[in-house]
Formats: C-alpha cells, sequence, structure tokens
C-alpha cells in the first residue's frame, strides 16, 4: 500500500469505530482480514496512525472544526494528525491527498484553511488533554494544578507492556533479554516485567507464556490483588473476577494452600479464566452469579478475604484503550456508583468475623473510588479501615516500591495512575470486619 492508501483505510476504520462498540483492537483485526492485501507493515503503519489519532481526537476535530458526531471525522482527524502529531507542512499533505492510488481525494478549501490555522487560538485544557470535559473537571479536584500531567500521561503515550511472573522473574528476564526483548524489573510488584511498547511483543506466542510462567498484567492491577491481603490457607472471593487477572494473582499470593472462589455475572468472563488457571497449573471454584447477585448465599460470614474489583469506567486504562475515552458519559459514571456500591453491600455479607475485604477499581474518577468507599463506609460501621502500610508487608511488594506506596498511601486508600506510579490508573481501599459485629444490621 502506498503511504495515502494507508491515510484513507486510517481515515475509513476511523469512521466504522464512530459507529460500533467494539474496541479498536477488533475493528483493526476485522479490517485486516477483510483486506488481505494489507501486509504486515501496512497493518502495523495504519493501527499506529488509528491510536495516535485516538489519543488526540478532541484536539485533532476541533482543529479542524469538527465534533464527535461529524460523518467525516476519520478524514479530520487523519489530515490533523500530519499537522499537529507529525508537523508535515500544507505541500506535503496535499502531495499526499491527490486521489492517486487508493488515496484520499484532494483537500477543500475549508480543510486548507483550518491546517494553515491549526496552530492559532487557544484550545480549553480538556481539548489538550484528550479526556472528555467532565473528567477532566474531576482529575482538577483530584490533582489539583498536577491535573493536566496526569491527564496526558492517562491518554497520550503508548502504555508499556506488564507481565506477572509465577514465581522468580530473574531467569524470566535473562531469558527475554537473550530473544531480543529489553525487559525490566517493576518497581512494585516484585514478580512483575516490564516490556516497552515498541515494537510491540507478541507475549502469546513466547513458551514462557505458553507454559503459565507469565501472564500479561499491569503492575497497578498486579499491587491490587497483593495488597488484598491473601495469604495460604485463606477461604478468598474474588467477587467481580472477570477475566481473572486478579484470580490468579490472589492464588499465587494464597501459595497453592487454602480455597478461592472466583465469581462473575458473566458466563463468558468465568469461561476466560479456565485455561488461564490451566495453564498456571492452578485450581479454583468458578461460580456464576445471578443478575442480582444472588449465589453465594451458602458463603455468608465465611470468607477470610473478600476482593471486589468491581465493574466501572475503565478510565484508568484509557492508555491503552483510547477509544472507550470518547464513549463515557457522566449518566453512565453516576451509574456505576450506583452499581458500585449495592456489589459492595452484598460482598459484605460474606466476610467473616476478622475478615478482610477490599474494594478496587481500574478507575481515576473520584465518583467510582472514593465516593463510593464512602457511601460504603457511611453504611457499614462493622468495617474498619485497614492501613495501607499494614498492607505492604508482603513478599510480592519490594522493599523500595513499599516505601514508595507508603508516600503515596491516604490511610486505608490509595490511588495509582500513570502519572504518579506509571501504572495504570487503579484505586484500592481496605477494610477488616469487626471480631465481634454484634447489634450492626446488614
Amino acid at each position: 500500500m502506498t503511504p495515502a492508501a494507508r491515510l484513507q483505510a486510517a481515515a475509513d476504520i476511523l469512521d466504522q469505530m464512530s459507529g460500533t462498540r467494539a474496541s479498536a483492537e477488533i475493528v483493526l483485526k476485522t479490517w485486516g482480514q477483510n483486506n488481505r492485501y494489507a501486509g504486515s507493515k501496512d497493518r502495523r503503519a495504519i493501527a499506529d496512525r488509528v491510536y495516535a489519532c485516538l489519543r488526540a481526537k478532541a484536539r485533532l476535530l476541533w482543529a479542524m472544526g469538527k465534533d464527535e458526531k461529524a460523518k467525516d471525522g476519520g478524514r479530520a482527524m487523519v489530515l490533523a494528525s500530519l499537522s499537529l502529531i507529525d508537523g508535515l507542512p500544507l505541500a506535503d499533505i496535499e502531495a499526499l491527498y491527490s486521489a492517486a492510488g487508493y488515496g484520499p481525494k484532494p483537500l477543500t478549501e475549508a480543510e486548507r484553511a483550518r491546517l494553515t490555522a491549526s496552530g492559532e487560538g487557544e484550545a480549553p485544557g480538556w481539548i489538550d488533554t484528550g479526556m472528555p470535559a467532565f473528567a477532566a473537571e474531576r482529575l482538577k479536584a483530584v490533582y489539583g494544578d498536577r491535573w493536566v500531567n496526569e491527564a496526558e500521561a492517562l491518554m497520550l503515550p503508548r502504555a508499556p507492556i506488564d507481565l506477572r511472573v509465577n514465581g522468580d522473574r530473574t531467569p524470566l528476564i535473562s531469558g527475554l533479554e537473550m530473544l531480543g526483548y529489553r525487559p525490566e524489573p517493576t518497581p512494585f510488584s516484585a514478580f512483575g516485567i516490564r516490556l516497552p511498547a515498541e515494537p510491540p511483543p507478541n507475549v502469546r506466542a513466547l513458551p514462557a507464556f505458553r507454559q503459565g510462567q507469565i501472564e500479561i498484567q499491569d503492575e497497578g492491577s498486579q499491587l491490587a490483588g497483593f495488597l488484598a491481603g491473601a495469604k495460604p490457607g485463606m477461604t478468598v472471593i474474588d467477587y467481580c473476577a472477570g477475566g481473572g487477572g486478579k484470580t490468579l494473582a490472589l492464588l499465587q499470593a494464597m501459595e497453592g494452600q487454602g480455597r478461592l472462589i472466583a465469581s462473575d455475572v458473566e458466563r463468558t468472563r468465568l469461561n476466560n479464566i479456565k485455561p488461564r488457571l490451566a495453564r498456571a497449573g492452578l485450581e479454583a471454584d468458578l461460580r456464576q452469579l445471578g443478575p442480582e447477585g444472588e449465589g453465594m448465599e451458602d458463603l455468608e460470614g465465611q470468607a477470610d478475604l473478600v476482593l471486589v474489583d468491581a465493574p466501572c469506567s475503565g478510565s484508568g486504562v484509557w492508555r491503552r484503550r483510547p477509544e472507550t475515552a470518547h464513549r463515557l458519559e457522566e449518566t453512565e459514571v453516576a451509574r456505576l456508583h450506583e452499581l458500585q456500591s449495592a456489589i459492595l453491600n452484598r460482598a459484605a455479607k460474606l466476610v467473616k468475623p476478622g475478615g478482610l475485604l477490599a474494594y478496587a477499581t481500574c478507575s481515576i474518577l473520584p465518583d467510582e473510588n472514593e465516593a463510593t468507599a464512602d457511601t460504603f463506609e457511611a453504611a457499614h460501621p462493622e468495617f474498619q479501615p485497614r492501613a495501607i502500610t499494614e498492607a505492604l508487608d508482603t513478599p510480592a511488594i519490594t522493599p523500595e516500591g513499599a516505601k514508595t506506596l507508603e508516600t503515596l498511601a491516604q490511610g486505608h486508600r490509595l490511588r495509582l495512575s500513570p502519572g504518579t506510579s506509571h501504572t495504570d490508573g487503579f484505586f484500592v481501599s481496605l477494610y477488616r470486619r469487626n471480631a465481634d459485629t454484634s447489634g450492626h444490621e446488614e
């Protein structure tokens, strides 16, 4: 494919994405399957352009005078990216937009005018970060003057690939180096390895992945699992198991001793955990919950630990899935807060007296984090805050990492973010149920 044809393909794919809820990865994969003439270099170049446009979508559309509903939004974003991201002069852009070789049609006068003026005028702060306006306001409330740095770290750069090692990471690091990768030990998780985003590593093709020695899991997600407090011999419930990443981290902390029940309302998610357990040589009970969370009544008051990694906006992983940022609406965040509170209320019943409860999200929005934790604490005085510093006493967290996390912790709560901890955005809040809960209604 010619460079111009790649640009047209990227614009077409961006337009396809505006009419679907499918992830960018799925849309790109489908396009590649339907256009076999595109070689691997073509697909990589097109994907790079698509993701660059998604990360800077708000800024690019603003520069071209378009909004989210524009029918030619894909073309507008690609055009603006050539000017604002690549720094190409207008003459070079016009050479690419000649309609030759399956390339895009020539520029209109309006497009020329916008490209010429693209550097003029000052966009609102949320436009420059590529973040939805309401989310930018939330970050201002949390981070103050640092909100722009936090927003840009969340939205603009490509994220590295983090791995969790089922054992000693030192030989895995050496093995990856021999294969030509550039692995680094993660600073917080003692079982983590970080690979740079470029070139994109094909982790699933590695023998270590097929043999269950490594799993793809961001360091923030690893920490959420390790801080929960799982230990050998415990009865542990992963209440919203999802794809099972934290399920495996909990089992690793349990050292194969005890009982773990992973539950979720979606059968497909639970089925996806099975091959991951098999690869790692681990076992867990899998339970599908009813639509209202029913199905765990026999375990009420039995669990030593319940981890609630609640359904959330996923705003903490926008650097990995930038397309989802522009689909999120404020009303959805309010709905999620109510859902999280209801889930926590149900999960709390499973914790035995003296047991532990951990609440986690992969969100950076206070509505889903501090606000949900506040609501739970007001309704459940039988659960006392458990300091993050207490949870740091685990071999799964490096000594130096523990010192840094102490400075980031706010009592029993911890916020992680790409800008502060160089992880995905995560929130963790820890509790211990009173040993004597008499007199408290549930």
